[in-house]
């Protein structure tokens, strides 16, 4: 399951995605969200092909 929320003071939003076993798979916040171009505007250090990228 994803869930993703707002923070209604400052604008960014964060989101968790919980396994089938109940566990926290991933966990990001403070993400600035371009709604003109359909993707974020922070880096996605926590995912494998943003380090491939960028490291």
């Amino acid at each position: 399951m994803k869930v993703k929320c707002r923070d209604l003071n400052t604008g960014l939003y964060f989101w968790t995605i919980i396994g089938p076993d109940q566990t926290v798979m991933v966990f990001e916040r403070d993400i600035d969200w371009d709604f003109i171009r359909a993707g974020r505007q922070t880096q996605k250090w926590l995912h494998d092909s943003w380090l491939a990228k960028h490291l």
